[in-house]
């Protein structure tokens, strides 16, 4: 598992929001392994400064299999997330971290979503509270890893999510809810978290 912009905090816990990379912050491009590719949806800094100023953490945690699958390497995944966590910035918005598991199915590592390992490392990395933290992402996978982590998970419709949506059925566990994007996602966790 590889991790980018992390520091320890031992501060009281904070929830947090864990965002998928690929098919939620930016535009999906299979195996995305140039910084010229990466590009964010438009309300993506808006939806990550909105869930910040709520009082949650922002994390993202991406399954990076074109590592493992020798389609690009960890630097050329650096440069990547280099050039997202820029865009970010230059949108006015900024995440607390960002991980990535570089491995395949295959590996049965358990950091690979929907495993947690990702989310177990930066809730220690960062003092988070992860009963009353969300999960949003496009897979699946995504939002499994928010119930598999104690909190909660929601699936958007961008990237890969309008087919997940079949799968969907046929798990025993359901999204906290199924969301056009994440500026949907947003607006749904920030209202569930006031319930709470």
């Amino acid at each position: 598992m590889g991790k980018n912009n992390s520091k320890k905090n031992k501060k009281t816990l904070t929830p947090a929001v864990f965002l998928d990379r690929d098919g939620t912050v930016i535009f999906d491009r299979n195996y995305l392994s140039s910084p010229k590719q990466v590009k964010l949806y438009a309300y993506a800094a808006d939806s990550i400064n909105k869930l910040r100023n709520a009082g949650f953490k922002v994390i993202v945690v991406t399954n990076q299999s074109g590592v493992g699958r020798g389609m690009f390497t960890q630097k050329d995944l650096k440069k990547v997330n280099d050039k997202f966590i820029f865009l970010l910035k230059k949108s006015g918005a900024k995440i607390d971290g960002l991980y990535y598991c570089p491995h395949i199915d295959e590996d049965k590592c358990l950091c690979r979503k929907p495993n947690t390992g990702m989310v177990l490392q930066a809730a220690k990395d960062h003092g988070i509270d992860l009963k009353n933290s969300y999960t949003v992402g496009d897979s699946v996978r995504d939002y499994l890893l928010g119930n598999n982590s104690g909190g909660k998970g929601v699936l958007v419709l961008t990237g890969h999510g309008k087919k997940q949506v079949e799968k969907v059925k046929n798990e025993k566990i359901k999204p906290l809810s199924v969301c056009k994007t994440l500026k949907h996602a947003t607006e749904l966790i920030i209202n569930d978290a006031k319930k709470t």
